[in-house]
């Protein structure tokens, strides 16, 4: 073979693995960055949790994932952001999904005033766990509406 047709053919190779070797290097890097953040997440958090009660109704107790949360005032006639907000502290939350259970055995105030006699309600539902703000958040926020739908926030502040 002669010498030019034999460096051409070393020097094609040669380039070939040129091409891939810094593909190949950054997809490994960029796995093991990924790898690395995903390790530094908690799998549970400490938190104190707050209730929020956009309803006229009072709660008269919430759990998440079975932890008792405390009981939530209903929302007053201009309140702006509800009722509640008190936190109770000590839970420790984690998985992949938040179980909430409520129950309104309570009047609103009108029908507690006309002696309206109204049976508990109670009601549940699963909800995908919510993102953390950071891995400093400690408040795992709980919104109940008058629909019946849930809210939740894990967040740095209360």
């Amino acid at each position: 073979m002669p010498r030019k047709i034999k460096e051409q053919s070393e020097h094609a190779e040669k380039s070939k693995y040129d091409y891939w070797t810094p593909l190949v290097v950054l997809l490994i890097l960029a796995a093991i960055a990924y790898w690395a953040l995903e390790i530094r997440k908690p799998s549970s958090y400490a938190v104190c949790l707050q209730g929020f009660n956009h309803t006229e109704r009072g709660i008269s107790e919430f759990r998440v994932n079975g932890q008792w949360g405390g009981n939530i005032s209903p929302k007053e006639p201009g309140d702006q952001y509800g009722g509640g907000g008190s936190f109770s502290c000590g839970n420790t939350i984690g998985g992949r999904t938040a179980t909430i259970k409520w129950s309104f055995p309570l009047q609103t105030r009108e029908q507690l005033n006309k002696g309206i006699e109204v049976p508990p309600e109670t009601h549940e539902v699963t909800l995908p766990m919510p993102e953390a703000e950071s891995n400093h958040s400690r408040y795992f926020q709980v919104h109940f509406f008058p629909d019946n739908h849930v809210e939740l926030k894990l967040s740095d502040h209360s």
